[in-house]
């Protein structure tokens, strides 16, 4: 709403009123978070006033990892909203995760008035805590601030995406501004070089010459018109490729060229031991295992912008537009001397390697995920929390685009499948999304679900219950300690659901298996498939799929 002091004069706005434009300029739809009682208020009275949604969430952790989510499906600026003190320290791991994870976002949060300077409680210095895991910060402690908002948040925005933090205060917020010196101009993303034309003529000499080369892609795939331009390059020269997790869908799985996903592993070992060029196609150093480098094929890198640090140094460093790269490379590439056959033996044995169910008995983990993955409903989107129940799931996961599946590589966090799927879920609310938890990371965050289930939220939760910290046990156990500290008591989430508003199912044998999770998928609303699982065969695909 604007204001105006006398008839004629030119409209005014608030602080928090110009502050929301930005946002809704960036495609903003919700704002997550746990308001305090000062700036908080304006900001969502602001943002209801033109259309945006406040989620009211259980925790600001959450909070941020929804924020995350949204900026990852739909590309508009993830907003978090926080009180000062424990509201903004509570919400630094989410930040975290976005900083390391790449995602756009703001995180907000009040700061005591420039005459409060005599105020101890609930004070510290917020930007300094949170300036390792953010790109930049601005305090708003006046409306003559209010111009450099704008390209704050599109810091945020700019590459590599992440998060920025905003301090408000009540002269800011509450204070008018005239609305024609607050000028709405979200800057376009900027436009990636071409790269080198040396560097192209260097990589196309080692790509004639490779016998059996091979492609990584990374999360860098999730460029506009990157994952097209790969597809286009891999099919042409005739080449397997290996995706990161995040990378996950650049190639659909049910690709014949799609052998599985790269890890520095056990599993692909063979395979990247007998190549002789290795081409990283949007390859981040935050993926990877932190485990040397241990392939001696040469490297080219393609990659959006050059990294501080790596595992590798390539032979090779293509920086720029991976589509333009691509396409560029491609041109009159003849078809590597692969043999298509070893295609399909090496993406069986991949899957193998990650396959460890037995004949009858209690659910194994690789039962649930098998099973929840083929009978996901069409066009779902799935969130994968980290723990040991991730190996099969990523493995039985088949996705068909970037984002179809959301995992935190770069923080690797737990408690970040429900509020991503939340995220996911009110971004683009046509697509179903599957979380799927283990108990120990749902328990971090398993008030969210009544978040869910209050912001009418469309998404599945299925846990891996098996009473423990399973990959960590696993660890545990390779290194000969003795079993302390893994385990926790039982818990029903099934009930825990049912005390939230949503619906829950508890399974406990193979035969409950596939009509629970069919009607679970079926069902509107939230509903949380609660399964009994027997965690002993972690310890064998761990050291399968990792080495």
């Amino acid at each position: 709403m604007t204001t105006s002091t006398q008839a004629g004069a030119p409209a005014r706005l608030t602080g928090a009123q110009a502050l929301v434009r930005q946002f809704a300029a960036r495609g903003v739809k919700h704002i997550y978070g746990v308001p305090g009682g000062d700036c908080s208020i304006d900001i969502i009275a602001a943002a209801h006033e033109i259309g945006i949604e406040f989620v009211l969430t259980r925790g600001e952790n959450s909070a941020a990892m929804a924020a995350a989510a949204a900026y990852q499906v739909d590309g508009s600026l993830g907003v978090v909203l926080t009180t000062r003190g424990p509201g903004l320290a509570n919400g630094a791991n989410g930040v975290a995760c976005a900083m390391l994870d790449r995602c756009g976002i703001v995180i907000i949060s009040d700061g005591y008035e420039n005459e409060q300077s005599f105020v101890s409680h609930q004070r510290f210095d917020q930007e300094r805590m949170l300036e390792p895991v953010t790109k930049g910060a601005l305090r708003v402690d006046s409306p003559a601030v209010l111009p450099a908002v704008g390209p704050l948040l599109d810091l945020a925005m700019a590459r590599p995406a992440g998060p920025v933090y905003l301090e408000v205060t009540g002269q800011g917020m509450r204070g008018n501004a005239p609305e024609l010196s607050l000028p709405v101009r979200p800057a376009a993303l900027a436009p990636l070089p071409a790269v080198d034309a040396s560097a192209i003529e260097a990589a196309r000499a080692l790509l004639a010459k490779a016998q059996r080369p091979i492609i990584i892609a990374g999360l860098q795939t999730r460029e506009p018109g990157a994952a097209e331009a790969l597809q286009t390059l891999a099919r042409k020269w005739n080449v397997p490729v290996f995706s990161t997790y995040m990378g996950k869908g650049a190639l659909p799985d049910a690709d014949p060229l799609a052998m599985g996903h790269f890890m520095a592993g056990g599993a692909e070992d063979e395979t990247m031991k007998s190549t002789d060029l290795i081409l990283t196609f949007g390859l981040d150093p935050i993926e990877l295992l932190p485990k040397p480098w241990r392939y001696e094929a040469p490297v080219i890198d393609l990659a959006t912008y050059a990294f501080p640090r790596n595992h590798y140094l390539p032979a090779v460093a293509l920086i720029g537009d991976l589509g333009d790269a691509a396409r560029r490379l491609a041109e009159g590439l003849a078809r590597s001397p692969w043999d298509t056959a070893e295609f399909a033996r090496i993406k069986a044995h991949m899957l193998k390697r990650g396959d460890f169910d037995t004949d009858g008995g209690p659910i194994t983990p690789t039962l649930l995920a098998k099973t929840g993955c083929e009978l996901l409903p069409p066009n779902a989107r799935v969130t994968v929390d980290a723990g040991a129940h991730m190996l099969p799931v990523m493995v039985f996961n088949q996705a068909s685009r970037p984002y179809d599946t959301l995992v935190s590589r770069g923080l690797a966090t737990m408690a970040y499948a429900l509020p991503s799927a939340i995220g996911a879920a009110m971004a683009d609310p046509g697509r179903p999304v599957v979380a799927f938890t283990g108990d120990g990371g749902l328990m971090m965050c398993a008030a969210e679900l009544a978040t869910a289930v209050q912001a009418g939220a469309n998404l599945t939760v299925v846990v891996f219950n098996d009473s423990a910290i399973a990959m960590i046990g696993a660890k545990q156990h390779q290194r000969g300690f003795e079993r302390v500290g893994m385990d926790y008591s039982a818990t029903d989430f099934a009930t825990v659901a049912k005390g939230f508003g949503a619906q829950g199912v508890r399974v406990t044998s193979r035969e409950e298996l596939p009509g629970a999770l069919k009607a679970a998928y079926a069902s509107a609303g939230v509903t949380v498939v609660d399964v009994i699982v027997d965690p002993s065969s972690y310890q064998q695909q761990l050291r399968s799929l990792r080495g």
